[in-house]
């Protein structure tokens, strides 16, 4: 048995499980650890001899004192002792202490408690202890002396306070550790995943894949996907390409069959029809290879102005729509400049322009907006419009809307495909809305610079 497998971490579950069991440990640790903190036991103990003859120099001395105040004295007396002397007075209970830091209220108290104590005793409280008491008089005034540690322990109210704080921000940059783990390796799945679903085939989520937990194994199970669709992808582009080749040849023998056939005046009538059939079947298969060309490979680019990218094109619907008894309305094309496949977006426009013609009553208009990043063609006809189910359908490969199915309405479907190809090969977008006049509007949003 491979030992790395009885590692709990490895799993996304184990490291969840370890982290609150972990938390749970390191709080009731905490809570005990602040429990005796905050104990406030006190231990009485025999005071060495050394420290008595101690208090009683230093009471004698004080007594001896010329200065006018006890705390001055008291100063002096201990400079050089490794204690901190406390003198309490006997009758008001008033403390006096040489220099350093106050004493906690509650051991002023205790002193107070043992100014009446006839022998020295003392009292250990973890690292602080006090001695005394040792009676003596100063200007008249009777006092009980104390030897006190040098530096009071630190309150436990500030050590509750510092530990919580320490607690605080140590918790937070660990549940941000933690999260950031779990959630980092989600958001580059979900960003591969956008990818993905925006035509980028090649899309992977590496970083993730990595893992050895469930989120690993999904990121493997998700390029897995991804591989197995690009492929299904590439394939159906060589179908379609080697479907239109092979077209071809078939149907330029039949274009040359009927031209012999009309030279020999066969019934005109069918040869008329299957003459036309022919002709559908040669522009199904230009639809094909156009749209496998422009899936294919990323176009060639060049700098070009607006107006001359889309004037001509204008120009030719202007004609196209007046000739079916509708009008072609464009504005003012700016002379920005873009950068732009003139054939591959051209093709785009003009499906989309025809297929406007084909659908509206009367009208059809062409805008051109340039934003600060980007530039957008905006096609609007006054037809019977799409509903919502269908306005993102349209552009998919031999789709035929409710209203088109009819083969005398024109096109099979590869129109509006073939201009989404084109869009996404500069790298923008196109989307079908309802127009204000009721009809289709269609959007194409490219940038500058592709």
């Amino acid at each position: 048995m491979n030992i790395r497998m009885l590692n709990p971490a490895r799993r996304l579950v184990g490291r969840l499980f370890l982290w609150f069991w972990l938390t749970t440990l390191l709080t009731a640790g905490c809570a005990v650890w602040i429990s005796k903190l905050v104990e406030d036991d006190i231990d009485i103990a025999a005071v060495p001899l050394r420290h008595v003859k101690t208090l009683h120099q230093l009471a004698n001395r004080l007594e001896n004192q010329p200065l006018p105040t006890l705390q001055t004295s008291l100063n002096r007396v201990s400079r050089r002792l490794p204690f901190r002397l406390v003198a309490v007075a006997i009758d008001s209970g008033a403390t006096v202490r040489s220099d350093g830091p106050p004493l906690r209220p509650r051991t002023e108290q205790r002193l107070r408690d043992l100014i009446a104590q006839r022998t020295p005793i003392m009292l250990k409280q973890r690292d602080f202890s006090l001695i005394g008491p040792q009676p003596f008089v100063f200007q008249s005034q009777r006092y009980a002396l104390f030897l006190a540690e040098r530096g009071a322990p630190m309150d436990p109210r500030e050590w509750l306070i510092g530990l919580l704080g320490v607690g605080v921000v140590v918790s937070m940059l660990l549940s941000y550790w933690f999260a950031r783990s779990l959630v980092k390796p989600i958001q580059q799945l979900r960003s591969a995943s956008k990818k993905l679903a925006d035509g980028d085939w090649q899309a992977r989520a590496q970083a993730p894949a990595n893992r050895q937990d469930e989120l690993g194994a999904l990121a493997r199970d998700f390029n897995s996907m991804a591989s197995q669709l690009e492929n299904l992808w590439r394939g159906q582009q060589r179908l379609l390409g080697d479907i239109s080749h092979e077209l071809r040849s078939p149907l330029t023998r039949l274009q040359m069959a009927l031209g012999l056939a009309h030279q020999q005046n066969i019934d005109a009538p069918t040869l008329q029809r299957i003459e036309r059939e022919a002709v559908r079947m040669e522009t199904l298969i230009n639809q094909l290879l156009a749209l496998t060309r422009a899936e294919a490979a990323p176009p060639r680019m060049e700098t070009i102005n607006i107006d001359s990218l889309l004037r001509d094109l204008c120009q030719d619907a202007q004609f196209e729509a007046s000739n079916n008894d509708k009008v072609f309305a464009c504005t003012d094309l700016p002379a920005t400049a873009v950068q732009a496949n003139r054939p591959l977006l051209c093709s785009a426009v003009e499906n989309v322009i025809r297929n406007a013609i084909r659908y509206a009553r009367t009208r059809v208009t062409l805008t051109v907006e340039c934003q600060a990043s980007h530039w957008q063609i905006i096609i609007e006809d006054d037809g019977p419009g799409l509903p919502v189910t269908e306005r993102e359908a349209i552009f998919s490969p031999f789709y035929r809307a409710s209203l088109a199915r009819d083969r005398d309405s024109g096109g099979v479907g590869l129109g509006l495909a073939i201009a989404k190809a084109a869009v996404t090969a500069h790298h923008g977008i196109i989307r079908a809305h309802q127009a204000q006049a009721g009809g289709l509007q269609v959007i194409i949003h490219l940038p500058f610079s592709s």
